[in-house]
């Protein structure tokens, strides 16, 4: 009996998520299953990607040796699967890198950063009777990346000054409205970020007894890590996950309206362990300050607070775009 000695090649995963700015000097907050796969996510994913690589590999391999084609029937498929799966050990690199969202008129993808995890508490699923699940762990990260820029941050709020009923507005880049996923759009706004509004729908507990916000903001898988906004443009939140059931056939549904973000304090005891200065930075200052004078009509002001912020980020698409509108008056 002759052996077929085939080599597997490197796979490679990706996922994407969302996440803000604490600090000028590039800390920055978001899910931690946004930057950190478990074993056994990436195991299963290199056992798929493997599987659909044999499945067109083998079966032309056999026939070039004078052998019957395989695989063939879903019971080879499933063994293979289950092979690659519980015989292989994994070497892999994991790397991380930030892209900062762009305004609609930048026809080309933003520089990357390289990222490193400072703080992370992953999150864990729990099973209880039957194929319940349930969640628990913060689900949260603060990641760092090395900038000279004087990056914009987010100004925190307080998650117990929240209500129900209270409005709410998520930002972040939901894969559904990526060309990868939806062939109707062009991959020149991959970058350009959704915004979604809502209310707080109620005050829920994990198991663990920690608080999440309900929220009917629309929400979707990469919105993961996105912060959630009030009326008065503070982060109270951070979009973690949403709801849904198992059909029959055993796929997942998402049930949209039904939503969940964790409470920014929660966060900001991770900030405070890392003593994170989360002050308004410089940018931030100038685009507050453009903006009200922008809305209140004073625009060659307005322009010199925009372009200020060129100064500072030459880089920034934002402050090019909206010292352009003010300059046009």
């Amino acid at each position: 009996m002759s052996e077929l000695e085939v080599q597997i090649p490197q796979f490679y995963v990706g996922y994407s998520g969302s996440g803000f700015v604490v600090n000028s000097d590039g800390y920055i907050v978001t899910n931690a299953h946004v930057v950190q796969e478990t074993e056994e996510e990436l195991k299963a994913e290199f056992a798929r990607q493997a599987l659909e690589w044999a499945a067109r590999e083998f079966p032309p391999t056999y026939i070039a040796n004078g052998k019957d084609p395989y695989p063939v029937t879903e019971e080879d498929l499933q063994w293979l699967y289950n092979l690659f799966l519980a015989e292989y050990d994994l070497d892999y690199k994991r790397e991380i890198m930030v892209y900062f969202g762009a305004p609609s008129i930048l026809d080309r993808s933003p520089v990357g950063y390289p990222a490193e995890i400072r703080k992370i508490s992953p999150q864990e699923v729990w099973y209880s009777y039957g194929d319940y699940k349930y969640r628990s762990g913060k689900d949260l990260a603060i990641i760092k990346i090395e900038t000279s820029n004087d990056l914009p941050t987010a100004t925190l709020g307080n998650s117990k000054d929240v209500e129900v009923g209270d409005k709410v507005v998520v930002i972040g880049y939901p894969g559904v409205t990526t060309s990868w996923q939806n062939a109707f759009l062009s991959p020149e706004t991959e970058y350009v970020p959704s915004v979604t509004s809502g209310i707080i729908s109620a005050e829920k507990r994990l198991p663990d007894k920690s608080e999440v916000f309900q929220t009917d903001a629309a929400i979707y898988h990469g919105n993961s890590g996105g912060p959630a906004f009030n009326a008065e443009g503070e982060v109270i939140g951070i979009a973690t996950f949403g709801s849904g059931r198992t059909l029959v056939s055993g796929e997942w549904l998402d049930v949209q309206g039904y939503n969940f973000l964790i409470p920014i304090n929660v966060a900001k005891s991770f900030i405070s362990e890392l003593n994170i200065d989360t002050t308004p930075s410089e940018v931030t200052q100038h685009f507050e300050r453009g903006f009200e004078l922008y809305w209140n009509g004073s625009r060659p002001e307005a322009r010199g607070e925009f372009d200020a912020i060129l100064a500072l980020d030459p880089n920034n698409q934002y402050a090019a775009e909206y010292s352009s509108m003010a300059q046009r008056g």
